[in-house]
């Protein structure tokens, strides 16, 4: 019987994916987790055969959370599940080793074939992703500025990008606006940007959104 790890924190998004996964599998044990503390303890307290997982919760680093899970449970399966599906972050979780990386625009079926693959020991991404990664000669080509930032000064840029304010950043990630603040000043460093918004036209470049 399979054993999965939903760690959403939206009980309505786990509710909808327990439901389909109990019409897909039937005999399942599904557990659930609405931040990464709570995720990281069940995932060290439990064996599962799959989470399922979102990157944008409150007070979790989601990056350091899978390096935490990376480095206690190096063959649990992920398969991250989010509204963020732009490439440049896919990419980054991707290279942490996660198994799938699906929108929560998709639809039932898309969703119970990325499940089955990734619980046959296949990855899976969804369509559009897919198809940058086949075109990642973009990145192979040209000197891709964002990898030179850390997982934290990434989501920082993504945020600054999107319009997002230092104070908004800093409550939306739980930290101080400071460290925020010192953030923003290695990422315009590294891109060697001076402002937000020639950073916005370099992100679109990158498609980093």
């Amino acid at each position: 019987m399979y054993r999965i790890l939903l760690v959403d924190d939206h009980s309505i998004v786990r509710s909808g994916i327990r439901l389909l996964l109990k019409e897909q599998y039937g005999a399942i044990q599904i557990d659930e987790a609405k931040n990464g503390s709570s995720a990281f303890g069940k995932i060290m307290d439990n064996t599962y055969h799959l989470v399922i997982m979102d990157i944008n919760m409150p007070n979790t680093d989601t990056f350091s959370l899978l390096q935490n899970v990376r480095t206690m449970a190096p063959d649990l399966p992920i398969m991250i599940f989010t509204i963020m599906t732009e490439y440049a972050f896919a990419k980054r979780y991707l290279q942490l080793g996660v198994k799938g990386y699906i929108s929560k625009q998709a639809e039932d079926p898309e969703i119970r074939k990325a499940v089955h693959a990734i619980l046959c020991g296949k990855p899976c991404v969804c369509p559009d992703l897919l198809e940058k990664m086949q075109d990642d000669n973009h990145f192979r080509k040209d000197l891709d500025p964002f990898d030179a930032l850390s997982n934290r000064e990434l989501e920082i840029a993504f945020h600054l990008v999107r319009g997002k304010s230092v104070s908004h950043i800093a409550d939306t990630l739980n930290i101080h606006t400071s460290t925020v603040g010192t953030h923003k000043a290695r990422i315009f460093d590294k891109l060697k940007v001076d402002n937000v918004l020639v950073m916005k036209d370099l992100a679109t470049y990158y498609r980093l959104i």
